[in-house]
């Protein structure tokens, strides 16, 4: 007799977590059993998700104990990361930070988070990611936790660097991780501005990682000549075209964003590619021991006719990948491109798995909770990304058959669009959807109805394995 789990024991996310070494058998056994738990309700509180007190307290004990890391909950996930890399041609790794936010009231094992109105921590994540059209998701690779303390006096700016403690040297110790993780891949490091820091590329180049980096200003002096990184690349010749679809962007409730990120209308735009070689040199606030010069790939993709009143598209990218052909200028385009898929990653942790709703009395409660639901938020991901990107492929990519199946019956039930004989990844993510609420004349599905709507799902599954149990006894 088969013996269903809560979640009907879904093999893809079992392996997630199967593996750990939590130093105790019964830790091992509590961090499968809470994932299947939080799987089943992903965006549901702990007390809602639990099938009884007993349960509850249990996984609040595992979350609070010791024994237990946000490293140790994550590493059966990111070997699975890992394996799932070793099968791709090329695989970008996007690096990125996220606040997490617990209330306005003050706590002594939480720093200040949203600009001092909240408090919180932050969660610096590496996002492996499969270097193709579709950027799908592959899982986590690496993660720091950061707590930020009572602002101290301020330092010089080459003291601050220099400074161990800096919460900047995240980016380098990630990449490094990271890197480590996927050796025998070679992956591509993908970062956003806050990571253009000469001394941080100059480690990276020296260790002969690949990288791009988006510059975040364009002022550097180039050794060759007295003109700066911007200007070289303004006069550069274009050498690639592209029609991209741009996406919408909300207005930034924060003034020092709305600046770098302003409010814009989804639409199609013609973007045009340039690319080059510099020499840059060290800037004085960088480390003595940094080299003094150093030779990058620069790339330059802009929107030369952007629609009246919006803004112009224009990244500038450091890279140390080869520039000198169109294909390869439009491969590391692609290769930035990746990184919105962690933005992404953010959403589903944050909005689909609820992680901030979590009400937990201790740090070490609230960081392992981020680690528990993280492998959760990627499954949302993939889901979503695969039916968005590759929705023509057969529904077996996304769903289990015994899922397909009870995801038909269940709409059948609820008067909702059918699914139709050989279902794709679409088919099933809007019919997952579906039952979470979603209209599909409404667009496209939020994290939120998709989270509900594969809570109901596998507890639907749950239910008719149960039933069979029964059937058998």
């Amino acid at each position: 007799m088969a013996k269903a789990t809560r979640a009907g024991a879904p093999a893809e996310v079992a392996e997630e977590y199967l593996g750990a070494k939590l130093g105790d058998a019964r830790l091992d056994a509590r961090l499968v059993s809470s994932a299947e738990m939080m799987s089943a309700k992903p965006d549901s509180s702990f007390p809602k998700a639990a099938a009884n007190d007993a349960e509850l307290e249990a996984t609040y004990r595992f979350l609070n104990n010791e024994r237990v890391s946000p490293s140790a909950i994550l590493a059966p996930h990111v070997r699975q990361t890992v394996r799932r890399a070793s099968a791709c041609e090329t695989v970008v790794v996007a690096h990125d930070t996220t606040e997490f936010s617990f209330g306005a009231s003050r706590r002594s094992d939480l720093g200040p988070v949203a600009q001092g109105e909240s408090y919180g921590f932050f969660g610096h994540f590496a996002l492996a990611v499969e270097a193709s059209e579709a950027r799908t998701p592959l899982g986590v690779v690496a993660h720091e936790m950061l707590r930020r303390e009572v602002k101290k006096k301020t330092a010089a700016k080459k003291t601050k660097k220099a400074d161990p403690s800096n919460e900047f040297h995240r980016w380098g110790r990630v990449v490094e991780e990271a890197q480590t993780t996927l050796a025998a891949v070679h992956p591509i490091h993908v970062m956003d501005r806050e990571a253009d820091s000469y001394d941080l590329m100059a480690r990276l180049a020296d260790a002969g990682t690949r990288f791009v980096i988006r510059l975040s200003q364009s002022t550097r002096r180039v050794a060759t000549e007295p003109v700066s990184v911007g200007e070289i690349l303004e006069r550069a010749h274009t050498k690639a075209h592209r029609d991209v679809p741009i996406t919408a962007r909300a207005r930034s409730p924060l003034p020092t964003q709305r600046k770098r990120y302003p409010q814009r209308d989804a639409r199609n735009a013609h973007l045009e590619m340039s690319a080059t070689t510099v020499t840059v040199m060290r800037p004085h606030s960088s480390e003595a021991n940094q080299p003094k010069s150093l030779t990058l790939n620069v790339v330059r993709v802009f929107e030369p006719k952007p629609p009246e009143g919006e803004s112009p598209v224009e990244w500038r990218l450091w890279t140390t990948e080869p520039v000198n052909t169109e294909a390869e200028i439009l491969a590391v385009v692609d290769a930035y491109r990746c990184r919105w898929r962690i933005e992404e990653f953010f959403k589903a942790l944050k909005t689909g798995c609820a992680v901030e709703k979590r009400q937990l009395e201790s740090y070490r409660g609230l960081v392992n909770t981020v680690a528990l639901m993280a492998p959760v938020a990627w499954r949302l991901l993939r889901l979503r990304t695969l039916a968005r990107d590759q929705g023509h492929l057969p529904a077996t990519h996304a769903l289990t058959p015994r899922q397909l199946l009870c995801l038909a019956a269940a709409l059948r039930k609820r008067g909702r669009p059918p699914l139709p004989e050989s279902p794709s990844v679409r088919d099933a993510m809007l019919g997952v959807a579906g039952l979470g609420g979603h209209i599909r004349n409404n667009g496209e599905p939020g994290w939120i109805v998709l989270g509900r709507g594969l809570d109901d799902l596998l507890l639907i599954e749950l239910g008719f394995l149960l039933a069979k149990d029964g059937a058998e006894m």
